[in-house]
């Protein structure tokens, strides 16, 4: 290879890396100029989201559902997007384990709890009419639902997850806790009730 051969590939290479860093430098400048243009407007800040999903509670929803915003250019405005507002409402779930524990303290409110009341009626002196009683039972049990749920999320906490419908131990550590609070309060109701309100 002559001189004159390494000097005329030299200037072809010379002018294809000339040819080269031009189309780069028009590309920077048109980035540049996309950038500058996105600098310019104005923009959305978004502060840190902190979601606790275990103290949410949602019995309605509604409104417009925006997902997302459309970058300038795109088409169409975010309006034109909307749909009309629906109201939804979100029901409250029952614990899995709801259902047989409200079973298992309905058939003893029904039966034993009387019976208890009967008994601490005697030791405490005191006399109920069967109206009294029936009232005093039906308020406990209308309390006994979240006395329940109390439990099952005190469960929860302490990291129990049901593997199924069912689970028969947790069932019934969860009613003999609700059932000692029937009777605790039954106690305490009786042993404070004034002589003069007894009913009979």
């Amino acid at each position: 290879m002559s001189i004159y051969d390494y000097f005329v590939q030299l200037r072809r290479y010379l002018l294809w890396q000339t040819n080269k860093v031009r189309t780069l430098e028009r590309r920077l400048s048109v980035l540049e100029a996309r950038l500058r243009e996105l600098e310019s407007q104005p923009r959305t800040t978004i502060e840190r989201i902190e979601y606790k999903f275990d103290q949410l509670k949602v019995e309605t929803l509604e409104g417009t559902l925006n997902i997302g915003i459309a970058p300038p250019g795109a088409g169409g405005t975010i309006e034109d997007f909307a749909v009309e507002p629906v109201k939804t409402v979100v029901p409250n779930p029952e614990p899995v384990l709801m259902r047989p524990i409200q079973e298992k303290v309905a058939a003893y409110l029904n039966s034993e709890a009387a019976e208890t009341l009967k008994r601490l009626e005697q030791q405490y002196n005191r006399r109920l009419d069967d109206t009294y009683r029936q009232f005093i039972l039906q308020d406990i049990a209308r309390q006994t639902d979240e006395r329940i749920r109390f439990y099952l999320q005190e469960k929860a906490n302490q990291g129990y997850v049901p593997a199924g419908d069912r689970d028969e131990t947790v069932e019934n550590e969860i009613f003999q806790k609700v059932k000692a609070d029937i009777e605790q309060s039954l106690d305490a109701f009786l042993k404070h009730l004034p002589s003069g309100e007894e009913s009979t």
